[in-house]
C-alpha cells in the first residue's frame, strides 16, 4: 500500500505533460498556445469586410484545408457570420505584391493576427497577402482529423523578418520546365510565404523579331502572361530575370548575332558595337511590357572577358563595366523598372559602387558558407555607399546527383545573418540547371529553407527541419517516412561526395583510371556506408510511395536514391574488379584463377558487369520519367546520351573481358584496367 500511495503522490506532484502542438515553419515572431480547441468540422467562413478575388482565394484555400482534414469543406458565406466560425478581416488596401518601398514588421503590408478561440478563428492582416500567409500558418497548425480535426486556442502576431524572399529558376542553361511545374514551384512556394519568382531567362522567352531564337526551347508571351497571373494570386511578384552583358550564346550562335560577341558565336556583348545599344533596348522595351513587375534583373554577372576586352580598348576594366552598367540601367529606368544585377563584378571591383545608379538593387551571390571577416568585405561597400542589396544562395545541385543540403542550409543561414548585418532587403535561392542531370525537384527542401529562413526572424533549427518540413509538407502517414528518406539522401550524398568528389562527374568518369583506383581504396568505408544510406532512403521512399499519395517530390526522391545507389555500386564493384585483377598476377594458376573470376566478373548473367548493365538501365528509365515530370523533350536526349555511353562502357569493359578469358595464355602479361576500359 505505501507504494502504491507514493506512487500517486509522485504523479500529482510531476507537472502534467502537455502535449506539443505542431511545429511551425517558418517560426511566427510571437504566438503563445491556450487550452481550448477549435472543432474545424461544420465552421463556415465569412468576411468582416467586402472581399476581394485575392481575399476569396484564401477563403477557397482554408476551406479546402478544413476539407482534407475533416472530410467536407467550409462553406464560405457571402456577408458576416455569427457563432462559431471563421472570420476574415483586412483592415487595409488589397495589395496583393510586393512594392519596391516594402517594409518590415508589425502592422506593416505582409504581417497578420491570428486569434483562435474555442468559437472563433480570425485572421486580421492590412492586406489579402497578409491573409493569404495567415491560412499557411492555419495549414500548418490542423491537428487530427475527421470529427476530431481542431486548432488549438492560439494568439499570434507575425511578420517577415526580410521584405523580398525569392526563389529564381533557371530556364535556360539545359533543360526547359513546364509550365504546370513553374505553377507547381509557385504552389510550393506560397506555402512558405516566399514572395517573389525570378523567371531567369537568357533567351527563352519569345521576343518580336527574333523568330530563331531558341525556337525550339521558349514560352510564349502568352504562357508567360499565364504565369505571372497564376503566380500574382498566390501573392507572389513574377519578375524578369535577363542577362544583358554576358551568358548570351544563345544569341550569338545564330550566324546573324554571331559578330556581335567578342569572340564570334561566343558569350558576351562586344562593348562598343554601335548594334548593342538598340538590340539591349528592343529587350528591355518588349520584356518591359510584358512583365508588370515594378522589377528588372539584368545580370551582368561573370563577364570572363572584360579584362581582355577593356585592354584592347585601353581603359581600366571596372571603368568599361560600369559604362555598360550604366546604359542598360539607364534604358531599364526610362522603362519605368527597377534594376537589379549580379554583384560579382561590383565585389571585384568595389571602388565603383558608389557610382552605379542610386536605383540600383546589387545581388551579391554566394553559394558556400564563408567567414564573417570575408562577408565584411564583400557587403560593407555597398552599405557604404547606400546601395541597397538582396543576397542570394543557391540548391547546390550542378555537380551533385542529390544536393547537398547540409552546405546549403549552413550557407543560407550564414549569408542571411551577413545581409542583416549590411540591411539586404531580400534572400534568393537559386534553382540552377547548370548539367541536363539536374532534377530540380530534388531541390525543394532548400526552396523551403531559404523562403522560411527569410520570413522568420531566428534561424532554422536545422537540426530538426526535415521533420518540420515533411509534417509540413506531406500527409501524417508518410510524413515520418519522407523525413528518414531526407536524412538518408543528405548521408548517402556527403559520404559520396567525400570519397569520389562531386558526385554527377564521377557518375560518368571512368573508375578504372589510377586517381579512381586510388580514391576507392581510400574510401571503401564511405562507399559502403554511402550505398547503405542510398538503401535505406529507397526503402523508406518505396513505402511511402504505396500510399499512393501523389505529391509531386515522391518519385524524384526515389530517382535520386536510385542514382546514389548505382554510383556507390559502380566504384565498389571497380574497387573488387581492381582486388580480383591482383589476385591473377598473384595466383600460382592464372588460367585458372582467370576462369573463376571470368564467372565473377564478365559472365552474362548475375556478374559484376551485368549488375552494372542492369542498374544503369533501370536508372536511365527512372530518370527520363522523372525529368518528363519536370521538363519539356527538350535536351532530354542529351541527357539519356550519357546513360546511353556509360551502358556502353560497360558492355565493352565485358566483352574485353569475355575476349581476354578465351584468349588468355599461362604467361601472357594482363593489360591494366586503365587500357581494358578506354
Amino acid at each position: 500500500m505505501r507504494y502504491i500511495i507514493f506512487f500517486w503522490v509522485f504523479l500529482l506532484c510531476v507537472p502534467a505533460v502537455i502535449k506539443a502542438h505542431n511545429s511551425l515553419v517558418p517560426q511566427p515572431q510571437k504566438i503563445s498556445y491556450g487550452k481550448s480547441q477549435l472543432l474545424l468540422k461544420g465552421l463556415t467562413i465569412g468576411f468582416a469586410y467586402q472581399p476581394s478575388a485575392e481575399d476569396n482565394f484564401a477563403a477557397v484555400e482554408l476551406s479546402d484545408l478544413i476539407e482534407k482534414a475533416t472530410g467536407s469543406s467550409a462553406k464560405i458565406m457571402e456577408s458576416g457570420v455569427s457563432g462559431t466560425s471563421i472570420v476574415f478581416e483586412r483592415t487595409g488596401n488589397n495589395s496583393p505584391l510586393p512594392i519596391p518601398e516594402e517594409k518590415t514588421g508589425p502592422g506593416t503590408r505582409e504581417s497578420y493576427k491570428i486569434s483562435i478561440t474555442s468559437n472563433r478563428l480570425m485572421i486580421t492582416a492590412s492586406s489579402s497577402a497578409g491573409l493569404f500567409y495567415g491560412v499557411q500558418t492555419i495549414r500548418q497548425m490542423i491537428e487530427g482529423n475527421g470529427n476530431k480535426a481542431f486548432l488549438p486556442e492560439a494568439e499570434i502576431e507575425d511578420w517577415p523578418s526580410i521584405a523580398f524572399r525569392s526563389f529564381m529558376m533557371d530556364m535556360s542553361h539545359a533543360q526547359l520546365p513546364r509550365i504546370d511545374e513553374i505553377k507547381r514551384q509557385i504552389d510550393f512556394l506560397s506555402l512558405w510565404k516566399a514572395n517573389q519568382y525570378f523567371f531567369y531567362s537568357e533567351a527563352s522567352i519569345e521576343l518580336e523579331g527574333y523568330p530563331l531564337l531558341m525556337a525550339d526551347a521558349r514560352y510564349t508571351k502568352e504562357q508567360i502572361k499565364e504565369i505571372i497571373e497564376y503566380a500574382r494570386v498566390r501573392h507572389i511578384d513574377v519578375i524578369p530575370n535577363m542577362e544583358l552583358y554576358g551568358h548570351l550564346h544563345d544569341l550569338f550562335r545564330l550566324e546573324t548575332y554571331s559578330d556581335l560577341s567578342v569572340i564570334p558565336h561566343g558569350g558576351e556583348f562586344k562593348p562598343m558595337d554601335p548594334r548593342v545599344k538598340p538590340l539591349l533596348e528592343e529587350w528591355i522595351a518588349q520584356i518591359s511590357f510584358l512583365f508588370p513587375s515594378p522589377f528588372l534583373h539584368i545580370g551582368f554577372d561573370e563577364t570572363w572577358l572584360l579584362e581582355i576586352e577593356a585592354k584592347k580598348m585601353n581603359k581600366a576594366p571596372e571603368e568599361l563595366y560600369l559604362e555598360m552598367l550604366k546604359q542598360t540601367t539607364d534604358i531599364v529606368e526610362k522603362n519605368g523598372k527597377i534594376a537589379l544585377c549580379g554583384a560579382d563584378m561590383l565585389q571585384k571591383f568595389p571602388a565603383i559602387v558608389p557610382r552605379v545608379s542610386q536605383k540600383l538593387i546589387a545581388v551579391p551571390w554566394h553559394y558556400f558558407p564563408l567567414t564573417n571577416t570575408e562577408y565584411d568585405k564583400l557587403l560593407m561597400p555597398f552599405s557604404k555607399a547606400r546601395v541597397p542589396i538582396i543576397v542570394q544562395g543557391a540548391i547546390i545541385n550542378w555537380n551533385w546527383l542529390v544536393p547537398e543540403f547540409g552546405i546549403s542550409f549552413r550557407n543560407t543561414d550564414l549569408l542571411i545573418a551577413a545581409g542583416k548585418k549590411y540591411n539586404a532587403i531580400g534572400y534568393i535561392t537559386s534553382g540552377w540547371t547548370d548539367d541536363t542531370q539536374t532534377l530540380i525537384r530534388l531541390g525543394f527542401p532548400d526552396m523551403a529553407y531559404g523562403a522560411a529562413s527569410s520570413w522568420q526572424n531566428d534561424p532554422i533549427d536545422q537540426e530538426n527541419f526535415f521533420k518540420d518540413y515533411t509534417m509540413a509538407q506531406y500527409p501524417p502517414q508518410i510524413a515520418e517516412k519522407v523525413e528518414k528518406a531526407l536524412r538518408a539522401l543528405t548521408a548517402s550524398e556527403a559520404l559520396l561526395s567525400e570519397a569520389l568528389g562531386a558526385t554527377d562527374p564521377a557518375f560518368w568518369d571512368n573508375p578504372f583510371l589510377k586517381d579512381n583506383l586510388k580514391r576507392i581504396e581510400e574510401n571503401k568505408e564511405n562507399l559502403h556506408k554511402g550505398r547503405l544510406m542510398a538503401e535505406e532512403a529507397q526503402v523508406f521512399l518505396l513505402s511511402a510511395l504505396k500510399e499512393g499519395i501523389d505529391t509531386s517530390t515522391l518519385f524524384t526522391l526515389y530517382t535520386g536514391a536510385r542514382l546514389l545507389d548505382y554510383l556507390a555500386l559502380k566504384y565498389l564493384y571497380a574497387g573488387e574488379i581492381a582486388d580480383f585483377w591482383n589476385q591473377i598476377n598473384e595466383s600460382s594458376n592464372k588460367i585458372e584463377t582467370m576462369r573463376k573470376l571470368y564467372m565473377e566478373l564478365a559472365y552474362k548473367y548475375h556478374t559484376r558487369t551485368s549488375d552494372l548493365l542492369d542498374g544503369i538501365v533501370t536508372t536511365k528509365e527512372l530518370f527520363s520519367k522523372a525529368w518528363l515530370m519536370e521538363y519539356t523533350t527538350f535536351r532530354l536526349g542529351v541527357a539519356l546520351g550519357k546513360f546511353d555511353y556509360e551502358y556502353q562502357f560497360w558492355l565493352k569493359f565485358q566483352l574485353r573481358l569475355e575476349q581476354l578469358y578465351q584468349h588468355y595464355n599461362d604467361g601472357d602479361t594482363l593489360p591494366s584496367l586503365e587500357s581494358l576500359s578506354e
